[in-house]
């Protein structure tokens, strides 16, 4: 926590205005392209391909950030964009500009090198690590699954992690890696409370295992 302390204090040298809803709006706008001009493979020439990269595409280690999810349905695109807006801007929100860009920079770097190190990169769980994110800052956070259904964020957290870990089972190596690169923003920011929160939950359950224990 010194350590991101220290790397936020050294961005107060620059002005960071809020910028995630830029990236979602960017991600909107080329799924509609896409869509429109398939034939030009818009998609295709912004994804993180290593050997590309190293015949001087260099373009694609940023563009592959704006990839929009994939999918056929329309709404259900439309659905994880506005996903993606509503959890990076309350981040944005809750720690200011310049910790949420510290955020998500540390995320991408972690998702370029997996994408250089296994020959294919994604943004797909560098979004999903934005979830983690807000289901810590706000647990008892509810939400409406299929806009009916208040469940908090720390269950559909914890869904998320049974998603993580299936795919990283059966998932590819290049999905093994970003699934790994995307919890390093993850540890960084928040390894120290989640420890102490496992440390409490642990002792908890010791002193209810001792009073159950002394009652008989």
């Amino acid at each position: 926590m010194n350590l991101m302390n220290r790397l936020e204090r050294a961005l107060y040298r620059l002005r960071v205005a809020p910028f995630f809803r830029y990236v979602v709006f960017a991600m909107a706008g080329i799924y509609m392209l896409d869509m429109i001009f398939p034939a030009f493979g818009l998609i295709g020439r912004m994804a993180l391909i290593t050997p590309l990269v190293f015949r001087g595409q260099v373009w694609r280690l940023v563009t592959f950030l704006l990839i929009p999810p994939l999918s056929a349905s329309i709404l259900q695109v439309a659905l994880t964009l506005y996903f993606y807006y509503f959890v990076g801007t309350a981040l944005e929100a809750r720690w200011g500009a310049r910790r949420f860009l510290l955020f998500y920079l540390i995320g991408a770097a972690a998702a370029m090198a997996a994408g250089l190190l296994t020959g294919v990169g994604t943004n797909e769980y560098l979004n999903l690590s934005l979830f983690f994110a807000f289901a810590i800052q706000y647990p008892n956070f509810e939400l409406l699954l299929f806009f009916m259904l208040p469940v908090k964020v720390k269950w559909l957290a914890l869904l998320n992690g049974v998603y993580y870990v299936y795919r990283f089972v059966n998932g590819s190596w290049p999905v093994r890696a970003a699934i790994v690169a995307s919890l390093v923003n993850i540890l960084l920011f928040f390894g120290g409370d989640l420890l102490n929160l496992a440390r409490a939950q642990i002792q908890q359950w010791k002193r209810r295992q001792q009073f159950r224990r002394n009652s008989r």
